[in-house]
């Protein structure tokens, strides 16, 4: 098991990504949350991406949760409904940063914002590091059925104690970690993953940000995510 350590101090103007559109996404509000979404007709699926962490430059336009959204545009964006957003205090996201306990909220409310757009559709949730963590403790948190699975990418398991409130999920669970990740190696993931019940993919060369290919990345996210597509 992971120790886990204190994160270092945040920078006071954290660097953010540039906002980018994906093809079929739609500028929604979910409450007081930023968000994009898309909702095509006759959808068999609908996923949930929820960002790094919000005091280190994390956003819904983040590397890797921006190229989980591509790839499902461009591979499954007929078959899926998708949103990514801004956890609040990010952007144009109303509130301030909550460590991960309004964080949690927020992501079930765009859970729910998808059900209700997506009604009777399986839900999946994929999240990047902090969001990770996040995203499994909704899943979690939400009525039984409301997620049939989760992603974990790169989960920070240095920093993020996943304990017993992540896990009460027991739907199928897949975490993606780099051989090179700073922040969770190899081992640390592999008692996760099995404390979690989880499977475990190891992607050699890669590290927390997936620098080396996230579009390789989010295409082995794809058949987890979406297996109707």
């Amino acid at each position: 098991m992971a120790r886990i350590e204190r994160l270092p101090p945040p920078p006071a103007q954290p660097v953010r990504s540039p906002p980018v559109a994906v093809a079929g996404e739609v500028e929604t509000r979910v409450g007081g949350l930023e968000a994009r979404v898309h909702v095509p007709p006759g959808v068999r699926r609908a996923v949930v991406i929820c960002h790094p962490h919000p005091l280190y430059g994390g956003s819904m336009h983040s590397p890797v949760p921006l190229a989980l959204a591509k790839t499902l545009s461009d591979r499954a964006g007929d078959a899926v409904a998708w949103a990514r957003f801004n956890f609040r205090g990010v952007g144009a996201s109303a509130g301030t940063y909550d460590d991960g306990r309004g964080e949690v909220d927020d992501a079930r409310a765009v859970i729910e914002h998808l059900r209700a757009a997506a009604p009777g559709v399986p839900v999946s949730v994929a999240g990047h590091s902090f969001g990770s963590w996040v995203g499994l403790r909704a899943a979690a948190a939400a009525d039984r059925g409301d997620v049939d699975r989760v992603l974990l990418v790169a989960p920070s398991v240095r920093f993020f104690e996943f304990r017993e409130d992540a896990f009460r999920f027991d739907g199928p669970k897949v975490v993606f970690i780099g051989d090179h990740d700073e922040f969770c190696d190899v081992g640390e993931a592999r008692d996760l993953a099995a404390r979690l019940g989880a499977e475990l993919r190891v992607f050699e060369g890669h590290d927390h940000h997936f620098m080396k290919s996230r579009r390789a990345m989010a295409e082995a996210a794809l058949p987890f995510l979406v297996p109707e597509a």
